[in-house]
């Protein structure tokens, strides 16, 4: 970095590397939380094709907060309107059942609100490609980062206790069979299962936000404090974007791990695209998606613009589609959101019915998991993330549901194991 010379009219700060640029934005969330919600969209992939500015946002101005049943689509289409601003965000799962007729009747161990969204007031830009950050609103910078005229602190710790299922292998097994005599009897094709894990958990939410990043770097992670509660979220896939006129969504569906080598890795991206239950999962997920955008878009718009792409992370490989579509002028972006909430692929089809049986099936309300973190520009525009590889902390406890599609040929151990393979994404624990 730079001398510390008066910045006092810079809009921008460049930062040697990515260890230093993480550093510095790690101490101001730190500080940041300690003046109400704060959130970071950190886009991590450098250099990759779904690499993206990420934001920081802090100090709310005002925001709103509302419980599924309570008019909160309508409510947040009204503050929007009054207020057409930035905002940053995020959507639970259990909106759900303020588009169609559907409850949530388990337990929430969370207690995070159903739909909350705020105006900030400092709001920084990140690009990790440059290795800068860029005002966009706040104060002079110096003020906006504390820390700038300290010596960088040294990164926080945490200390993860062994992860345990909430509902264990039998009753994930009965599942399986259960949602199995579902498909044969018609009523479902997919049923996106999910099973909550939890752990003690000691420490700074930072560090482990750091170290899931390390464990592998995502397109649409997201950090947020708000109210006792921490989340860290490394997600890799887009719910749905807007610019313009113009939407996409992208889900995912079928994953398998990374190989040990180049050679491993291509059989696997071979094996992952010819076995039929990957392709059969992420077609369903397509084909429900352009239903849900077709609700709103303009007639013959909707299309597929990529299918059963084959993305590489650090520890997984798996399928994405693109579906896009054209809207009519004016379509307020809450609507669309509305649209097509929740994401497909955290649901399975037909959609109103599987989210019946997921109801029935699971023991825990999904709350923030399953639903979709982001953020509305002034212009209307948006880019919501999927809540999936995500760590919800409320006092000492860690809770990491995790899951996967359950389809006509699922064989209930290989579908365990591969739900436990997605909590590889919260890293080494430090002390």
């Amino acid at each position: 970095m730079c001398s510390r010379r008066d910045r006092s009219r810079e809009k921008k700060w460049t930062f040697r590397d990515e260890a230093e640029f993480d550093r510095w934005t790690g101490q101001f969330l730190a500080a940041a939380r300690g003046r109400g919600t704060a959130m970071f969209l950190d886009s991590q992939l450098a250099g990759h094709e779904a690499s993206r500015p990420g934001y920081i946002a802090s100090d709310p101005v005002v925001s709103v907060r509302v419980a599924a049943g309570m008019r909160a689509w309508e409510t947040l289409r009204q503050f929007r309107e009054k207020y057409p601003e930035w905002m940053f965000g995020w959507f639970s799962y259990d909106l759900k059942n303020e588009i169609e007729q559907l409850v949530s009747g388990h337990p929430d161990p969370v207690g995070l609100p159903d739909l909350y969204f705020f105006v900030p007031g400092i709001l920084l830009e990140t690009d990790r490609n440059s290795l800068e950050i860029r005002m966009i609103k706040g104060e002079s910078f110096p003020e906006i980062l504390p820390f700038t005229v300290l010596p960088p602190g040294a990164p926080g710790s945490y200390q993860l206790g062994a992860l345990q299922s909430v509902d264990g292998w039998d009753r994930y097994r009965r599942n399986v069979l259960r949602i199995k005599e579902y498909i044969t009897r018609g009523d479902t094709y997919e049923v996106n299962l999910t099973h909550p894990l939890k752990a003690r958990f000691e420490g700074d939410s930072l560090a482990l936000f750091a170290s899931m990043r390390e464990a592998g770097p995502v397109p649409f992670a997201a950090w947020l404090s708000h109210d006792g509660v921490d989340v860290c979220c490394a997600s890799p896939e887009r719910f749905l974007e807007r610019k313009g006129l113009r939407v996409r969504s992208q889900p995912i569906k079928g994953t398998s791990p990374r190989g040990a080598n180049p050679e491993e890795d291509r059989r696997i991206i071979n094996d992952i695209l010819k076995k039929e239950k990957n392709r059969a999962e992420n077609v369903m997920i397509v084909d429900l998606v352009r239903h849900d955008l077709g609700q709103l878009a303009k007639t013959g718009t909707v299309r597929t613009d990529a299918l059963l792409e084959v993305q590489t992370f650090a520890t997984v490989h798996q399928l994405v589609s693109t579906i896009s579509a054209e809207l009519p002028a004016g379509t307020p972006s809450v609507d669309v959101i509305r649209s097509c909430f929740p994401m497909g692929s955290m649901t399975g089809a037909p959609k109103i019915r599987t989210m019946q049986i997921i109801e029935e099936l699971e023991s825990y309300r999904r709350g923030l998991y399953s639903g979709a973190i982001g953020y509305f520009t002034p212009d209307d525009n948006f880019d919501l993330n999927v809540v999936i590889r995500t760590a919800i902390i409320k006092d000492d406890t860690l809770f990491y549901p995790v899951g996967g599609a359950i389809t006509a040929d699922s064989e209930p151990r290989e579908e365990w194991e591969e739900t436990w393979l997605k909590a590889q994404a919260l890293g080494t624990p430090s002390s």
